[in-house]
């Protein structure tokens, strides 16, 4: 500090005073810590009611399940899968579709931050968990999209949705988008192989068409599966 009471630094020997342009002041240093302890703040606020909304949804499933077992004296659903998108897999998607990383174009444009996949044992238990979602009036079903019906050209099925599920805070109720997939374990074990399978070069080490092979497996699968249906179905009957 010289007597004028500017900042200098030494140069090659001698002594200069620094530049204005580039003195932090030290109420700047304290405001930077502040904006960036908001945005810190504000990124676990939204993300907590992501995790909220999942959780619940997961809840509704682990519900339903209990309330089947009591009255039909069958479990429908396997098992229950969650997750949140970490923040770099949210920038790539947000990048990916042109638009800038921030919370604002997350909200708008991401209705599968927070996801939720059920893994049920038949087709139809599909079918009737999605139906008994549907007809919870606190819920918004925004899409439904079935693959089972009509599976991707690559033989992918399963159903999904997008729900609003509300959240409760302190002093407001927020609508949270949850990415609800619901499938068979045979579905599943399909899509685990498939998403495995994708990465790998297939075509060109062996000169197989790993696209129609895929497919046909996922048709092979089906078969079993309505075969498995059908048969219990039957044995339903006779108890």
């Amino acid at each position: 500090m010289d007597k004028d009471g500017v900042s200098a630094v030494s140069y090659r020997g001698r002594t200069r005073p620094m530049s204005s342009e580039v003195i932090v002041q030290p109420n700047a240093v304290e405001k930077a810590a502040d904006e960036r302890a908001a945005d810190v703040m504000l990124v676990r606020e939204t993300l907590q009611k992501y995790q909220a909304a999942m959780r619940q949804m997961e809840v509704r499933f682990e519900v339903l399940d209990k309330d089947l077992s009591l009255k039909k004296n069958r479990n429908p659903i396997h098992h229950i899968e969650s997750r949140v998108k970490s923040p770099s897999s949210i920038v790539e998607k947000l990048r990916r579709r042109g638009h800038e990383p921030t919370l604002a174009n997350m909200e708008r444009y991401l209705t599968d931050v927070a996801g939720v996949r059920v893994i049920c044992s038949y087709i139809d238990d599909a079918y009737g968990l999605l139906e008994l979602l549907e007809h919870q009036d606190d819920l918004e079903i925004v899409t439904v999209k079935d693959y089972i019906a009509n599976p991707k050209p690559n033989g992918y099925r399963s159903l999904h949705a997008i729900v609003r599920m509300p959240v409760y805070f302190m002093d407001k109720k927020e609508l949270v988008p949850v990415e609800v997939q619901i499938r068979t374990i045979a579905m599943d074990f399909w899509a685990s192989l498939e998403h495995g399978l994708k990465y790998k070069a297939v075509d060109a080490v062996r000169g197989i068409d790993s696209f129609d092979e895929l497919r046909d497996c996922s048709r092979v699968i089906e078969d079993v599966e309505k075969r498995m249906q059908i048969l219990a179905h039957a044995m339903d009957d006779e108890r």
